[in-house]
């Protein structure tokens, strides 16, 4: 999958505004995006409107009519359902159904990053039972993750094989991952297009005390730069964020998400508004 280039279109002139839908689980809209990028967008004098996948009909057209662009910020089975319905009408999308499934399924994302050569702890996919037995004793400590968690909810650490044998585990299968040594602190990689930005965040996993800490906008050195790039190209993703840990041999990618808040990022409302909308001219600009 690869990524439209945008860039090009910073001078373009300024047309008919725009129809926008944000399409977003409930539970996203009091937070800082996608409420800043719709605030930008509204500034720009552009109709923002607000599609409710909680509930809705089933009918040719409802909620789909008259937009130029369709955000996306949510993984429910509704949103989802929502835009593959949006796609299937030839509406232009952020992010894809397809990108945002690959990045949902901790499984495929995991596979995608290994076979796609980047940088990863050793990862490990099964029964905790099976797990225990194959896993080798130098991976350990290990963090499971539920294969379509997110928000860093089910996380869960092992120190030992005994351990992991007794772990009561909600689901049939895990995603088993090396926890790797850290000082408490993640790296993300934000993307918007080809624009990067790269912040030092306390891990969910840190204590309260380093949780209070705010995100430290870093330099965005070459490796980070390109790592994101190849992330964002793995996936097909336009809007995006890299999860890694800095080790002695680099930066290693823990997962990818899709469409999240942008914190610390200078200015990342306009810097979505900005994207969102050129996006949208170069679509309509595309034969159909």
């Amino acid at each position: 999958m690869h990524i439209q280039d945008v860039g090009s279109l910073a001078e373009t002139p300024e047309p008919c505004p725009l129809r926008i839908a944000i399409l977003a689980e409930q539970r996203y809209l009091a937070q800082a995006q996608p409420r800043g990028m719709s605030a930008a967008l509204k500034a720009e004098g552009h109709d923002v409107s607000l599609i409710d996948a909680r509930a809705y009909e089933v009918a040719k057209g409802v909620g789909l009519d008259g937009f130029d662009l369709i955000v996306v910020r949510g993984r429910s089975w509704s949103v989802l359902t929502l835009l593959a319905r949006a796609e299937s009408c030839g509406k232009p999308v952020l992010n894809s159904r397809l990108s945002i499934a690959a990045v949902h399924n901790k499984a495929d994302m995991a596979m995608a990053l290994a076979y796609g050569e980047v940088r990863t702890p050793r990862t490990f996919i099964g029964r905790v039972a099976d797990l225990a037995k194959y896993v080798p004793a130098a991976c350990y400590p290990l963090i499971l993750k539920p294969t379509f968690g997110d928000n860093a909810n089910g996380l869960q650490i092992v120190d030992t094989c005994r351990a992991l044998r007794s772990l009561q585990w909600p689901e049939e299968t895990a995603l088993a991952q090396q926890y790797l040594p850290n000082d408490g602190y993640d790296i993300k990689l934000y993307g918007i297009g080809d624009e990067l930005w790269a912040v030092r965040k306390s891990s969910p996993l840190a204590g309260p005390r380093k949780a209070q800490t705010c995100a430290e906008l870093l330099p965005l050195t070459p490796e980070f730069k390109a790592l994101g790039r190849q992330c964002a190209q793995l996936f097909g993703l336009h809007l995006y964020g890299v999860d890694c840990i800095q080790t002695p041999e680099g930066p290693v990618v823990i997962e990818v998400n899709e469409f999240p808040n942008y914190t610390g990022v200078p200015d990342a409302d306009r810097a979505l508004a900005r994207y969102a909308i050129q996006y949208a001219q170069r679509c309509a600009k595309e034969p159909s």
